[in-house]
């Protein structure tokens, strides 16, 4: 059984805490964001995969939170591998970046830096309305258009933070994002709209990438982690993988039943999103495994783990051939 799966009459509490443990002692001595978002996610997605409703999640959210602040106690000065906040109710503090992706909110998990965080709490802004619709009556001989009163627009440099109509708790972030930050209120806006603007084009630039010439190995490093394609083309070279090992063994026992969990292994993305994929895969699947005559439980070898068996970066070392 693996360390990550809950333990027979563990309960969610438990369970949580004890994995927000094993992910403290592996964060240790870590400092690169990118890496403690791996492991914090690795230990974390688990639960909140498992537990679908958000007030259920919160006694086993506060849990693993507990176990990582016992380790990485809040801070009052900036730390690397911290980010800052204002928790409500609570004074301005520096608190680990695990604790940012330990959340309910799966959105956060691909925000990753400053800049980034802060154009994600700026886009909760709700938009303002500064003109009202021209009014149209219509009689049966004649249309008469009433309009209403000019309303004069103020500038970015003259508006104010209330003029953004955030809600209460989004503007008091915003207040202290913009003070740390020494920026003006429109310097703020500017930037925010610059950050934001980049991650959302910059996504939808690297979803339309041609990923089949990339090596696996290349594929399943940080340098891809967050690649929108990354996953599909994975999970494409990891069912080829499984098929070509089945088809060429002689003996039931050394074959393996594909499946989400197999290919999420394999792959290393998250439950959720192979969920999805396999969507499209799964009536070749069902008659591979029929084939073979195989069922999950045949994935059970006491000794052999399915990623040593399947070694994805040696058998499909690209996904040129792949079919």
């Amino acid at each position: 059984m693996s360390e990550i799966e809950r333990l027979a009459k563990e309960s969610n509490e438990v369970w949580a805490s004890r994995l927000g443990s094993i992910a403290a002692h592996q964060l240790k001595g870590v400092k690169d964001e990118p890496v403690i978002r791996e492991i914090t996610l690795k230990y974390w997605e688990p639960i909140r995969e498992a537990i679908i409703s958000d007030n259920s999640l919160k006694r086993p959210r506060t849990a693993f939170a507990k176990a990582i602040t016992e380790q990485f106690p809040n801070s009052q000065k900036r730390k690397p591998g911290y980010y800052h906040t204002k928790p409500r109710g609570k004074v301005p503090h520096w608190e680990h970046l695990a604790l940012w992706y330990a959340t309910s909110n799966r959105d956060r998990w691909d925000v990753i830096g400053d800049e980034a965080r802060i154009a994600y709490k700026a886009s909760f802004e709700q938009p303002t309305q500064l003109e009202q619709p021209v009014q149209i009556e219509q009689t049966q001989q004649t249309e008469q258009v009433s309009l209403q009163p000019e309303i004069t627009v103020p500038s970015l440099e003259t508006m104010n933070i209330a003029q953004l109509e955030l809600d209460a708790d989004t503007q008091k972030v915003v207040e202290v994002a913009i003070a740390y930050s020494g920026m003006s209120l429109a310097e703020f806006v500017r930037k925010a709209c610059q950050v934001y603007a980049k991650t959302v084009t910059g996504k939808v630039k690297l979803a339309d990438e041609d990923l089949t010439s990339v090596p696996t190995a290349e594929l399943m490093s940080e340098k891809y982690k967050t690649h929108p394609g990354r996953a599909d083309e994975l999970t494409r070279r990891a069912i080829y993988a499984l098929e070509v090992h089945n088809n060429n063994c002689t003996q039931r026992n050394q074959k393996w039943h594909i499946n989400q969990t197999a290919i999420q292994t394999l792959t290393g993305s998250k439950p959720a999103t192979i969920k999805k994929i396999l969507e499209n895969y799964q009536t070749r699947l069902d008659d591979h495994n029929t084939k073979h005559e195989l069922n999950p439980y045949d994935n059970r070898k006491p000794g052999i783990k399915i990623e040593e068996a399947i070694k994805l970066n040696e058998l499909v070392p690209n996904g040129l051939d792949v079919v």
